[in-house]
């Protein structure tokens, strides 16, 4: 158990992990040996293939065999709270190093979430550390933000370079930049629908988290900014919720006004107008009261629209 120890403090985690087998195959039921095993476990991991599983199982061997369990319980929390912090920014910066493949995104997420699962491991074993509910809400949002501002920066270069390949002299060289920027756009503009797909999968861990914050500090920071950022996104969709309707209403109204347009036209040459101008005038006339009765009659088939869809 010295030599673990001593390979712990020197984060040589290989050498750490022989030595908690060495200390189990002489006493299986050393719940040290188990504790530091799951550990080790996790730092030992490849960040394609993160062994959250066997470390939860040996952490239940921790306690199952400790002679305080809920003593233990909480010293495991501890430790996954620590291992989660130092582990998780290995996986960003991978992310960040190899965004441009098209799989990242859903590596990441998929990654978190299998660190998570030791994170809501963490918070069943200690109901009252606050910590642990702070640390999956805080990663939670950085899934989200991180990606987003980097797809964010890459749409606005991609532009930029489309822009500025446009002054060159060469008709090829032109072509070429406007059809590298838009395929890069194209990327980016990708890369923000499956942002925006998976946080709607991560707002679920997120509210459960704000939920623990909430029950042990209801005036929490975490738990202000996200009421904030609810109360954000609803006055975003409230803001498309209008737009969407405006071009229902601008669509809707062209119809109408060309189609009373033709028939102010024809009404005008029925009744044997003097000449085109005077057929112009009665179909304007007629197109004008239209757009009138339509603004008026608007909001009462938006609601309907609205109703049926």
């Amino acid at each position: 158990m010295m030599m673990a120890e001593t390979a712990v403090d020197a984060t040589n985690w290989e050498e750490a992990l022989q030595y908690y087998n060495r200390v189990l195959e002489k006493d299986i039921s050393n719940s040290d040996a188990w504790l530091g095993k799951g550990v080790a476990m996790v730092y030992t991991s490849k960040i394609g293939d993160i062994k959250t599983k066997e470390a939860i199982a040996y952490w239940k061997n921790a306690i199952k065999h400790a002679k305080n369990p809920d003593a233990m319980g909480k010293r495991v929390a501890k430790e996954i709270n620590t291992v989660v912090n130092a582990f998780y920014p290995a996986i960003e910066n991978h992310y960040i190093e190899f965004n441009d493949l098209d799989n990242s995104y859903q590596e990441l997420v998929s990654r978190f979430a299998t660190l998570e699962t030791t994170l809501n491991y963490a918070t069943e074993l200690d109901k009252k550390e606050i910590n642990y509910p702070e640390t999956g809400y805080e990663l939670c949002k950085r899934v989200i933000s991180i990606p987003s501002k980097i797809a964010r920066t890459s749409s606005n270069a991609a532009w930029a370079e489309g822009v500025v390949g446009q002054f060159s002299n060469n008709e090829y060289s032109r072509k070429f930049a406007r059809e590298n920027a838009n395929e890069k756009l194209v990327k980016a503009e990708r890369r923000k629908g499956e942002i925006a797909a998976a946080a709607k999968v991560i707002k679920g861990l997120t509210s459960k988290y704000i939920g623990l914050i909430a029950e042990l500090d209801p005036n929490h920071y975490a738990v202000k900014e996200f009421q904030e950022s609810i109360e954000v996104n609803s006055l975003i969709e409230e803001k498309l919720k209008v737009k969407e309707s405006k071009k229902r209403f601008n669509g809707f109204t062209l119809m109408v006004v060309i189609l009373l347009f033709i028939i102010g036209i024809s009404l005008g040459s029925t009744n044997e107008a003097e000449n085109k101008e005077d057929l112009l005038l009665v179909g304007a006339l007629t197109a004008f009261m239209g757009y009138l009765l339509t603004k008026v009659f608007w909001k009462q088939i938006d609601k309907m629209l609205t109703r049926k869809n």
